[in-house]
């Protein structure tokens, strides 16, 4: 709608500004000219009454009357070139002319031609073309068959492509859920160091045979979760080395 109304607008002030040229060109206006400026076409000599002359630059006359013989040499230039061509036309009409009847005479003696060896005229075009057909078939065959094939080896690489994702993804898995597990294990281990260590130093006093046995009890569980850590740190190297990517799950 706003480009519709611009457009609308723009026709206004053309139409406006054509009007107001042509009230301007209504108008008489008052040029003052010197006597030595003014030459009369007419005789010479100037009349009483002007009214009725045009006022026209010497420039421009001079330049109209160039264009006349600007015009005039265009004029003799177009009638030779087309006197040559005529000329040409003439030239070319005998050479199609012998053309044609040196190729009617190739024709009818490959009519006779055709006549003595075949007994009857052969239809080369047809025979050119039945040709191309048979070459143009083979070609579509052998294209037919390599997108097969193409075809074949794109889903078996698919089918490939698909199964090592889903060993990746397992592997990956499975290598989060042991990075999990070591995680939990150090944080178990470190609690236990923590309280063994608390109640070494609170049980100093106690009696050393039960204390004891408690200390060997908690070194023992240590022990084993870092035997279990040491275990999954071996299964961790071993999944980078088949070339799974290992995420630690935020812990």
């Amino acid at each position: 709608m706003i480009d519709k109304a611009l457009k609308d607008t723009e026709a206004d002030i053309q139409s406006f500004q054509t009007e107001k040229q042509g009230k301007l060109n209504e108008l008489h206006v008052v040029v003052t000219l010197q006597m030595a400026q003014v030459r009369h076409l007419d005789n010479g000599a100037l009349p009483s009454d002007l009214t009725s002359d045009l006022v026209f630059p010497a420039e421009e006359l001079d330049k109209l009357r160039s264009r006349i013989k600007e015009l005039n040499d265009e004029k003799a230039a177009l009638r030779k070139r087309q006197k040559a061509l005529r000329t040409e036309h003439v030239t070319l009409h005998k050479a199609q002319n012998a053309k044609g009847e040196k190729l009617a005479e190739l024709e009818a003696r490959a009519r006779d031609v055709q006549l003595l060896k075949f007994g009857q005229v052969i239809d080369l075009e047809r025979i050119e073309s039945v040709g191309v057909n048979k070459a143009a078939e083979e070609l579509q065959v052998r294209i037919a068959k390599l997108e097969k094939q193409q075809e074949q080896a794109l889903q078996g690489w698919n089918a490939k492509l698909k199964a090592v994702k889903t060993n990746l993804k397992e592997a990956t898995h499975h290598s989060t859920d042991s990075l999990n597990k070591v995680a939990s294990l150090f944080e178990r281990q470190h609690a236990l160091e923590t309280s063994l260590n608390a109640k070494q130093t609170a049980t100093a006093d106690k009696e050393p045979g039960s204390e004891r046995k408690e200390r060997t009890s908690l070194v023992q569980l240590v022990k084993i979760q870092a035997k279990e850590v040491e275990a999954l740190k071996l299964e961790i190297n071993m999944l980078r080395r088949k070339g799974g990517h290992v995420y630690t799950g935020g812990k």
